[in-house]
């Protein structure tokens, strides 16, 4: 999987570097392809092209967010070496404080800034940070001295108490670098804000209006100054969706205005435009009403990137092109040839007005011919018994909606609570036939299940023995999967849907419950217990512990377990790394002992280690100390962990191996955690033991403080099995295939993070909390808290799904961000459930390719948002297919090489994919990548025939683009046969700069 732009990508950044250097006269372009599809490498390759022009170039990268901005910045900056990259990246996220830093050395520089903070306009005005304020007190001092003195007391500190004196001191180091140019232009800037004499003016405002809005005006004339002495060579607007009014800026917010038309009459920057969803592509009946219509959005955009003029032609084109669609729908198929005809020509037409403006390119959509329908859930006489309980309780008023909340929330009565309306104040009596989670039976759950069908369809879709275990198993494996994985036909991580908020938190709460209750429940154990036995934490003399989970710089460099014949069995490996380990010890020290008496020795393994690494000799007789000296700094405070090092340190020296000291030295190599870990990162960071990096270090840590405690949960104790520590975790290394899954997961993270952040980055994923959801106990006040872990509810549930066993030491991400984080990794949690806001712009691919749809959407967008989420790029659905296309080859060039078998899949996936011109094969689309949809509809329901319909939409939607009643028009031509449909997409639009470039060779 390259960072370099596929053929599909490269045709849009010459579309867009051709549009941005004035083949469109208003040098506007806008991207648009599907999600999932590399916007970003787009804007990446453009930028690039771009600035190789220029002697200076300064970018404006404009998001919704911090965090996507974050995100995407340094993935702009991709096509630089690192050094450079650095330079040029600022960390300047407000345009007021541009002429604040230090000068800059290389050619290229790239802001990040999101609309509220540097382009709001005259009614969102407000103080801002600090260290702005400050700038202003410097900036008013020196051009109006004296000014800020007759400012009420506390006036420019706003609040700001033990920080404001870090926030001027910070300001004074940096007022240096401010230019006497820029401060004559802030000057300018107050009196046009202001009015003259600005010096009056400026108190009178102070004295006349709120405290922020006067600081709001200086902070907007601070940020025209700055605009003005470092205007943009390019503007990014990325997901710009999410603030179209900046796009329609007005005489109240003249800095916008500036930004988007340049100074006076200057010529305005060139504007890039980022946006799978730059407008609404389909609307139903319902939505028409509320802002905008989609088709006039639509239109915006056009006259946007193009003017007026290419609007106006592009709204006569497409209303006549509507009226032929809707006469297609109204004719008998035999009479349709000549429309279809006018609408064909009518569509190139339409192309080739809008493709100089945009690029919007889209997988191949499948039209599912052949595929069944999917099976319902089966529903049982006591899940009835809940649907009566609830609704007999509830207000009849709203007893209507009551099948609703029955169909989708498990347990409604106890997890809707006062929450919802119609639970709001209800007493929902306890009833021998409904079954009601309480604070004695967590781990005895009723005879007949929790009542709902949907709950026990996904149970049988997801068994509870594959959603305890610790993690996935690899798209490739290198070797056979045994133990508890063998058993696990596909991979239990699923993505759901659902409708209202109460169902994922109930959902993933009882999923988990039944996880621990066949793992971990005892009749003696109480539930609040359950989860408080540890067996990793660090004692007196158990240096087995600590062996687990060092990563050994000598095993890790001295076993390839890949360095083996093809379909080698777990015995065959073993030999190779015992020879392995032979040929790497040091000289000091002989492969086996003296004599048949002293072979007998068993010196414990952690011993025998910390004797090899000492030994060593130069260039690595060093190392060992190093080694020491990274592990002491984990944890400086723990007194048992310091004890345990010290006994390493104090290891006696040996000069020979017993049988059994080697054997247990094989294993160490193979299948402990710390050493497993080490050497998958170390296919992917060669520099792993540069002791002058932290990137050692931060090894050690991780797999102290995150994977030793990720690992030490009663669940996984439980389904694991051997005797000690040791025994379960080295044999779960081998059965789970570890050292495959790590390997997968750092190649497939290279293409977001570099490769000495991969580790810092799974640490954080791995930091997600156990979360509780809080079931309605029998009193009114009472509330069942229930842990989620191996499932967990996603997205607007923070107020109420609650963090338990929290790492003090480090402040946590936001929830969301930190569960999606841990989904997209091979670890729990495995079931993850959300409402529509999981539905858009966010990544859940990485190790998922099922997808439920608890409760069914009602538009074909909507459909397709959701199936988006996991149908991306590089995502499981295509590496499963790819494996077993190249893996084995991968496996057998891997020996002896040290390398990642994914690097040499990537590698080949060029040359075995080269047919596919458009370079959409093999990450984004591939025979068998296939997505696994489930619904969980009951018997003879709607939905069943509500889904097959939404399929046929999906196919046809984007006919509807450009027009009115677009609901209308899609129902008018859904309802034809199979070869109808086919010839009505061929109608659809592809704006694509691909297919242009293609058509244009043609």
């Amino acid at each position: 999987m390259s960072a370099r732009s596929k053929p599909f990508q490269a045709a849009t950044v010459k579309a867009a570097t051709a549009a941005l250097s004035g083949g469109n006269p208003l040098r506007r372009f806008l991207v648009a392809d599907e999600v999932g599809l590399g916007k970003t490498v787009v804007a990446r390759d453009t930028l690039a092209a771009l600035a190789s022009k220029a002697r200076k170039f300064t970018v404006y990268y404009i998001t919704s967010g911090l965090k996507v901005a974050d995100q995407n910045k340094v993935e702009l900056l991709r096509f630089l070496d690192k050094d450079d990259a650095k330079e040029a990246l600022s960390t300047i996220d407000r345009v007021g404080l541009i002429p604040f830093e230090e000068k800059r050395k290389g050619k290229l520089r790239l802001y990040a800034f999101t609309p509220t903070t540097s382009f709001s306009s005259s009614q969102r005005l407000y103080g801002g940070k600090a260290v702005e304020r400050a700038f202003i007190k410097l900036l008013l001092d020196d051009l109006y001295p004296g000014l800020t003195a007759a400012f009420p007391e506390g006036y420019i500190e706003y609040g700001a108490t033990s920080g404001w004196p870090w926030a001027y001191e910070e300001a004074q180091a940096r007022f240096d670098n401010v230019s006497a140019v820029f401060k004559a232009a802030y000057g300018r800037a107050l009196r046009a804000e202001f009015g003259r004499p600005a010096r009056e003016n400026i108190l009178h405002a102070i004295d006349t209006s709120k405290h922020g809005q006067s600081l709001g005006r200086m902070r907007k004339a601070l940020a025209q100054a700055a605009l003005d002495s470092a205007p943009p060579d390019l503007v990014i607007f990325d997901e710009f969706q999410c603030y179209r009014e900046l796009l329609n800026a007005g005489a109240d917010n003249p800095l916008a205005l500036q930004l988007l038309a340049g100074k006076d009459e200057g010529a305005p920057p060139p504007i890039l435009l980022l946006s799978a969803t730059p407008y609404r592509f389909y609307a139903e009946r319902w939505e028409n009403g509320a802002g905008s219509a989609p088709h006039v959005e639509f239109f915006e955009i056009i006259e946007f990137l193009g003017g007026s003029a290419v609007r106006k032609k592009a709204e006569t084109q497409f209303r006549r092109f509507g009226d032929l669609l809707h006469l297609i729908g109204h004719l008998p198929p035999d009479s349709r040839q000549t429309v279809i005809e006018e609408a064909q020509a009518l569509k190139h037409l339409l192309e080739a007005l809008l493709t100089p403006l945009m690029s919007r390119t889209e997988r191949p959509v499948s039209d599912h011919a052949g595929e069944p329908a999917p099976p319902s859930v089966k529903i049982e006489p006591h899940d009835l018994d809940v649907y009566r309980h609830f609704t007999d309780h509830v207000s009849p008023k709203l007893a209507g909606s009551a099948i609703a909340y029955w169909l989708s929330v498990p347990l409604p009565a106890q997890a809707l609570g006062d929450r919802y309306q119609i639970s709001r104040d209800v007493d929902f009596p306890a009833t021998r036939s409904v079954p009601r989670l309480g604070v004695t039976n967590c781990f005895k759950p009723p005879k007949d299940g929790w009542g709902s069908a949907k709950l026990r369809a996904l149970n049988s879709l997801v068994p509870t023995e594959a959603l305890a275990l610790p993690w996935v198993l690899p798209s490739l494996t290198w070797w056979a999967p045994s133990g508890p994985w063998a058993k696990v036909t596909q991979s239990p991580k699923m993505l759901i849907f659902s409708r209202f908020r109460a169902t994922p938190q109930s959902l993933a709460a009882l999923v988990s419950l039944e996880v621990e209750r066949k793992c971990v429940a005892k009749s003696n154990l109480p539930y609040a217990a359950a989860w408080k036995k540890r067996h990793l934490n660090p004692k007196p003399n158990q240096g087995p512990t600590l062996a687990l989970f060092h990563p050994s710089p000598f095993l890790i460099r001295a076993v390839d377990p890949l360095d083996v014949k093809g379909k080698a069995a777990m015995k065959q490996i073993k030999a190779r790394a015992r020879q392995q380990i032979v040929r790497a010890l040091p000289p000091s020290i002989a492969p086996e002992a003296p004599n048949a008496r002293s072979n007998r020795r068993r010196r414990p393994a952690w011993a025998i280690l910390a004797a090899i690494e000492r030994a060593q000799k130069a260039p690595l007789a060093r190392e060992f100390a190093a080694v020491q000296k990274n592990w002491g700094r984990v944890a400086p405070k723990d007194a048992t962990l310091q004890t345990l090092l010290k006994q390493r340190q104090e290891a006696e020296p040996i000069t020979w191996l017993s049988q059994w000291e080697l054997d247990a030295l094989v294993d160490m190599a193979l299948a402990a955690p710390g050493v497993v870990t080490g050497r998958a990162l170390f296919r992917h960071l060669p520099d792993l033991f540069d002791f002058q990096e932290q990137h050692f270090a931060r090894l050690v840590r991780f797999c102290w403080t995150r994977l030793r405690t990720y690992l030490d949960r009663p669940v996984f104790w439980s389904v694991l099995p051997g005797e000690d520590a040791t025994q379960k975790y080295q044999n779960a290394c081998i059965d789970g295939c570890l050292e495959a899954v790590l390997d997968e997961h750092f190649w497939l993270r290279k293409s977001k993070v570099n490769p000495d952040g991969l580790i810092e980055d799974l640490s954080a994923a791995l930091a997600a909390n156990v979360g509780t959801f809080g079931f309605k106990g029998a009193k009114k006040k009472d509330k069942i808290r229930i842990r989620c872990h191996a499932a967990v509810p996603f997205g607007g549930t923070e107020t109420e799904t609650h963090r338990h066993d929290h790492d003090v030491d480090e402040p946590p991400p936001a929830r969301s961000e930190e569960i999606r984080s841990a989904f997209n990794t091979p670890f729990w949690p495995h079931v993850l459930a959300t409402t529509s806001v999981g539905q858009e712009g966010l990544d859940f691919h990485s190790w998922c390719d099922r997808l439920g749809h608890w409760d069914l959407c009602s538009s074909p967008v909507d459909l397709e948002q959701r199936e988006g989420r996991i149908q991306r790029f590089g995502g499981l659905t295509v590496r499963q297919p790819l494996a077993r296309k190249l893996g084995e080859q991968a496996l057998a060039q891997a020996r002896g090489q040290s390398a990642s078998p994914w690097d040499i899949i990537a590698r080949d996936a060029d040359t075995v994919f080269a047919d596919d011109k458009t370079g959409l094969s093999p990450w984004w689309a591939m025979e068998g990548a296939d997505l696994k949809r489930h619904l969980f509809a009951l018997p003879q329901s709607r939905d069943i025939d509500r889904f097959a319909k939404l399929r046929t939409q999906r196919l046809l939607y984007r006919l509807a683009l450009g027009q009115p009643d677009q609901e209308d028009l899609v129902d008018l031509l859904t309802h034809h046969d199979l070869e109808t449909t086919r010839s009505l997409r061929a109608l659809t639009l592809d704006l694509s700069a691909f297919s242009r470039r293609k058509n244009l060779e043609e």
